[in-house]
């Protein structure tokens, strides 16, 4: 018994995987109608998976024992959501738990709960160390300026409680 079951335990991995079958109440498919065009929400909406492959974040789960965490595609969504609206990790976990156009960004259902503050502190804090800090925004930058959406809709703003991830990056002052 234990034979047939170890090529299972191999192949899981801890990265969470966003589920590409909506669900009943999928937030997008129910209310994608308020979420005006060409705000931040619906380009998360329509670019997530695009800019949030889980091949970005393999790096971060590099083992294959523990729980799968929540998808790259949602946690990397609510942080640029949380950036630009310069929230605590509480307020964007409750942003996310109570605001249609958050769900409909990240691609849940209207009643999906999200998920515990300590989650973004866990991704911000394995981002931190990792070779890529920054991969986050430097996938919305490359869109933005390879596409021009969201011009002028950006602002100065920094993850809380982060002193290495920035968006936009700041450019070194002239000295």
């Amino acid at each position: 018994m234990l034979a047939i079951c170890a090529p299972i335990v191999e192949n899981w991995r801890v990265q969470g995987h966003s589920d590409p079958n909506r669900e009943l109440l999928d937030a997008a498919a129910l209310c994608r109608q308020l979420v005006p065009e060409g705000s931040v929400e619906a380009f998360l909406a329509d670019h997530r998976h695009q800019l949030f492959p889980d091949e970005l974040f393999a790096d971060l789960f590099p083992s294959s024992r523990g729980r799968p965490s929540v998808p790259a595609d949602v946690v990397a969504s609510v942080m640029v959501l949380q950036a630009l609206e310069g929230l605590s990790d509480r307020d964007a976990a409750r942003a996310l738990r109570d605001r249609i156009s958050w769900k409909v960004a990240c691609g849940l259902a209207l009643d999906d709960e999200g998920f515990d503050y300590s989650v973004l502190t866990y991704w911000r804090t394995r981002l931190r160390h990792s070779a890529q800090p920054q991969r986050i925004f430097d996938a919305v930058r490359s869109v933005i300026d390879a596409t021009g959406v969201l011009k002028g809709k950006t602002r100065q703003a920094s993850i809380p409680r982060s002193s290495t991830m920035r968006w936009p990056p700041r450019t070194p002052s002239p000295s």
